[in-house]
């Protein structure tokens, strides 16, 4: 019983953090649009629209953007590893304790 509660509690744990994972990348993503929005306005504003520092601009925005998803992905990659060896050690630790129920009975044969 103790294995199945601790497996259905890492399950949960996996799930929050795989929502909070999702709810960061749309974070970053709308952070990103805020932040093109800004450049583009600002750069209409001073007169700079058509040129290619704004352009630059909006790549090294894009780009930064991306890396953030890209590392958020790979958190929650590592942390689904996290999770699943957890999962194994709670799985490992209830086949121990049977097989030490086991040899309990045994010595009580003896």
């Amino acid at each position: 019983k103790q294995a199945k509660a601790s497996e259905k509690a890492e399950k949960a744990r996996q799930r929050m953090m795989q929502l909070e994972a999702t709810r960061k990348r749309r974070e970053i993503v709308r952070e990103g649009v805020i932040a093109r929005a800004t450049a583009t306005s600002n750069a209409t504003s001073q007169g700079g629209a058509e040129g290619s520092a704004l352009q630059g601009g909006i790549a090294q925005i894009t780009g930064q953007q991306n890396r953030n998803t890209q590392a958020s992905r790979q958190d929650e990659e590592l942390g689904n590893k996290v999770f699943k060896a957890n999962r194994d050690y709670a799985k490992a630790g209830s086949m121990i304790a049977f097989g030490g129920g086991i040899s309990s009975l045994g010595s009580a044969f003896s």
